[in-house]
């Protein structure tokens, strides 16, 4: 697996590793670059569309669409259009399991946390209907303090969980997609080398392509061109960076790869909704991580 593209982020706490998201594109847009995380992470669309790409496969959501991303798949996300709003669950599926080596937990919760099991991706409109009150109740009763809050959320997802058996949404796998898979490669290097100058001409150079041929075949398989998938991995480096350190805009433009401050606050805005300095104080007042 590319580690560069790993999302290490913790979600919830030690005790209750579930986190919930209320993601909308007002302030600024949604534009996540790929990344994979060792979580399931559970997307309901409740308003807009939203163009989402789970390995080499592009999806558009709309209201009351729901789509189960399984740990370790590579993925990304963009509004795609000015309403987009969704709810997004993350947790190890190994939450779920019991401590009792029973039938529930041998058969269908074990293959799910050791990832021999996955589920399909988008759900099918039925199952999405039954899935879509599970998982609102899942996020209201993760944000009650209160230990029944956790019992609940739990309750929730397992409810989930036998709904996926029962409609036959989940299928065995053998392996994992191989890391060597270029989707992967390139984004994995585009992550790591975001903060340098990069060309068409480079990356043509790196993945033994012509420029000309480098951007069709991006623009093919990342589902959008390679100067705006360039900006959103620089914006996301340059969110990672305000949040982490006291650096000055100037030192935190530079390390994302942005060519000077002010061009870089006029693109942070445009995607953020706010300033770089806002967007630290937010982040500051709010505990994010």
């Amino acid at each position: 697996m590319k580690r560069e593209l790993e999302e290490t982020r913790r979600q919830g706490t030690a005790m209750r590793p579930l986190q919930v998201y209320h993601m909308r594109s007002d302030p600024g847009a949604i534009d996540v670059p790929f990344h994979w995380h060792e979580n399931a992470e559970i997307l309901l669309m409740q308003t807009g569309t939203l163009a989402l790409q789970v390995e080499a496969v592009p999806f558009t959501g709309r209201p009351g669409d729901v789509f189960f991303i399984n740990p370790r798949e590579l993925h990304g996300m963009q509004s795609a259009s000015a309403d987009c709003a969704y709810l997004a669950i993350v947790f190890p599926l190994s939450w779920l399991q019991f401590a009792l080596a029973d039938e529930a937990e041998e058969n269908c919760l074990r293959p799910l946390a050791d990832r021999r099991a996955r589920v399909t991706t988008r759900l099918d409109p039925a199952l999405a209907g039954l899935a879509a009150p599970l998982l609102i109740s899942a996020a209201e009763l993760a944000e009650d303090p209160a230990p029944a809050g956790a019992l609940g959320a739990k309750a929730a997802l397992l409810a989930l969980a036998a709904q996926l058996y029962r409609a036959g949404a989940v299928r065995r796998i053998s392996r994992d997609r191989p890391a060597g898979d270029p989707l992967r490669r390139i984004a994995g290097y585009l992550q790591q080398h975001c903060g340098e100058p990069l060309t068409l001409q480079r990356l043509g150079e790196e993945f033994h392509m012509s420029p000309k041929y480098f951007s069709s075949y991006f623009q093919k398989r990342f589902a959008r061109n390679f100067s705006d998938y360039l900006t959103a991995v620089r914006i996301e480096r340059a969110k990672t960076l305000l949040q982490q350190t006291d650096a000055g805009v100037e030192w935190v433009a530079q390390q994302a790869g942005f060519s000077g401050s002010s061009y870089f606050i006029r693109v942070f805005r445009r995607a953020a909704g706010c300033t770089p300095g806002q967007y630290r104080r937010r982040c500051r007042q709010t505990g994010t991580q």
